[in-house]
């Protein structure tokens, strides 16, 4: 009758190592599940901070080709008065060089 209060602890020790990795387990599959919302939530906030950037750059970057085509014409025209500028003073030379010869 000595061994039956050894087989009731070892008993007891048994189950307890059962409850305890079924716990395991299940706090294993929690945390997994945990893990993979965490994952799913935080690949939607990238993709959608992706798309508006995406968003921006592409307003910039219209922004941008329109500032790019007013300098354009700024330049153009900045050009046409140049020439006419070296038209007035070629002129302005000749009538001078002109003028002294004669």
């Amino acid at each position: 009758m000595d061994w039956i209060p050894a087989i009731a602890l070892a008993a007891l020790i048994v189950g307890l190592f059962a409850w305890l990795r079924a716990d395991i387990a299940a706090l294993r599959e929690e945390m997994h599940g945990d893990l993979s919302r965490q994952d799913s939530e935080l690949r939607g906030l990238i993709e959608k901070q992706g798309s508006e950037l995406r968003a921006l750059i592409e307003e910039r970057v219209g922004e941008l080709r329109g500032e790019i085509a007013v300098l354009r014409g700024e330049v153009a025209k900045l050009r046409e008065r140049m020439a006419r500028m070296e038209g007035l003073l070629d002129g302005l030379r000749e009538a001078v060089a002109g003028k002294q010869a004669a």
